[in-house]
Order: C-alpha cells, then sequence, then structure tokens
C-alpha cells in the first residue's frame, strides 16, 4: 500500500494516482451497498428512484448504439449514495483520501460539495466526451478551490473505459476554462490513460480536460466520485439531493 500524493506532478499534469487509499474491507462493502442498489431499482421508492440516472434514458451514441430495449435497469449515476446505505460515510473518514484532497486544493479546512457513483456497465457502459469540471452548473464554488475524487472500486484499464487526461490542459486562466470543450471526437497525440487498482484514489483538477470510453470489457468499471473543496468558500448554489454538501473532512 502507497497513500502518497505526488503533489509536484499533479500541479504538472492535473491528475494523480494515490495507491491502496481504501482498505479492502470497506471497499468489499462499498461494491455491495452498489450492487444491493443495482438489484433494487425496479422497487426503490420514488424519493430514491429520482437519484439514479438509468442508462436506458440515455442517448445510444455513447454507449456504441446499443438499444435501451438491452440495458435493462443498469444504472449510470448513482446520485447521493449516502441516502441509500450509510456505508458511503465511511469514505470521508479516510485518512489517505483526505490528506491527499487537502494537498491539492492547498487548503487545511475542506469539506465535501457532492459524492455520487459513476458506472460504466461490461460490454455497453457509456463514452463520457471531453470535459473540464470547472466551470459546472451542479455544485461550483465562486472560486477554483476544489479537486474531483474518484475512488476505484473495480480499477480501471483502457479496454473498460478508464479515464484519460490530456496532461497540463489544466493551465490556462480561469476565465479560459470551460466545460465541455473541444469536441467530442478529439484525440489529442498527448492523451494519458490511466490505469489503476481496485481501492486507488484518482485526483482530477478542475480544469484538466478528461474523458473516457466505452466499458468494451466483461466486468464492471464503478467509480465513486467525490468533490472535495475548500470549506470557507460556500457553493454557487447547494444541490438540494446531496446529504454530503458541507460535510467537513476532519479526520487526521
Amino acid at each position: 500500500m502507497d497513500c502518497r500524493f505526488d503533489r509536484a506532478g499533479f500541479a504538472q499534469t492535473g491528475f494523480a494516482v494515490v495507491r491502496g487509499t481504501v482498505p479492502a474491507p470497506l471497499l468489499a462493502a462499498l461494491r455491495a451497498a452498489v450492487q444491493r442498489v443495482q438489484d433494487a431499482v425496479h422497487d426503490l421508492p420514488p424519493h430514491l428512484r429520482e437519484r439514479l440516472t438509468l442508462e436506458r434514458d440515455l442517448p445510444a451514441a455513447q454507449r456504441g448504439g446499443v438499444a435501451a430495449s438491452e440495458v435493462g435497469d443498469a444504472i449510470f449515476i448513482l446520485g447521493d449514495p449516502v441516502a441509500f446505505d450509510p456505508v458511503f460515510w465511511m469514505l470521508l473518514d479516510q485518512p489517505p483520501l483526505i490528506a491527499a484532497a487537502r494537498a491539492a486544493v492547498g487548503v487545511r479546512d475542506v469539506a465535501a460539495h457532492f459524492m455520487n457513483v459513476t458506472i460504466k456497465h461490461p460490454r455497453f457502459g457509456r463514452a463520457i466526451g471531453w470535459h473540464r469540471d470547472y466551470p459546472n452548473g451542479y455544485a461550483c464554488p465562486a472560486t477554483l478551490c476544489f479537486v474531483r475524487a474518484m475512488v476505484c472500486l473495480d480499477g480501471m484499464s483502457g479496454v473498460g473505459g478508464a479515464t484519460t487526461f490530456v496532461p497540463g490542459s489544466h493551465r490556462l486562466r480561469d476565465d479560459e476554462a470551460h466545460g465541455r470543450s473541444p469536441p467530442g471526437d478529439w484525440r489529442p497525440a498527448e492523451a494519458v490513460t490511466v490505469g489503476c487498482d481496485p481501492g486507488d484514489l484518482v485526483l482530477v483538477h478542475p480544469k484538466v480536460l478528461h474523458g473516457g470510453g466505452m466499458n468494451a470489457s466483461a466486468s464492471p468499471r464503478r467509480n465513486i466520485v467525490i468533490q472535495i473543496g475548500d470549506a470557507a468558500v460556500p457553493l454557487r448554489h447547494v444541490p438540494e439531493q446531496e446529504a454530503v454538501a458541507g460535510h467537513r473532512l476532519a479526520a487526521e
């Protein structure tokens, strides 16, 4: 296990992998919790069902043309996971995650903005086009003082739709950044696909360009995505369905 955060590498490239962030027992519990939600989609009460974005409700183009009728109840985004199972709160108490977030944001007092589980199912899990996370219309502070943290439940590989970055693309002024750019079919020669193991953490600078292909493998690619920022800087808009919004990460 190596939980060290490469601050210099993050500053240069706009992303970093922190190995072995989540211990095996918690990792197993998180996977099981995600699977329980997936297995119960049809029977969920409305207040939980509305937190899910299902694959069948999204355009088929980003999943290689696979028809909605073929994907069943597959979840793409499991929003506000703490509403489904309290085990997700435990992630916000993990010292390696907190230490890495503090180092990436550059302040000691950090708070969560939102959490979700992004799922790319085997063989049809959708591609995600090139984009920046700053600015965003969901949970964005008034200033650029946050980071996205992806906890890899299953690991990531190229064939499995791993996240791909353009190193150094975060080094531009805030007013030059915009969320969806450039076109989705853009393929820069310098792009780097990040592989990781289950339990690893991937930190994403808000302005770095990134995206990912379809999951063409036989295994799921499930990442817990957490936005973490300077606790002293409020969000422009606090999402109503985010129980973690404002939760301070306080472990030493």
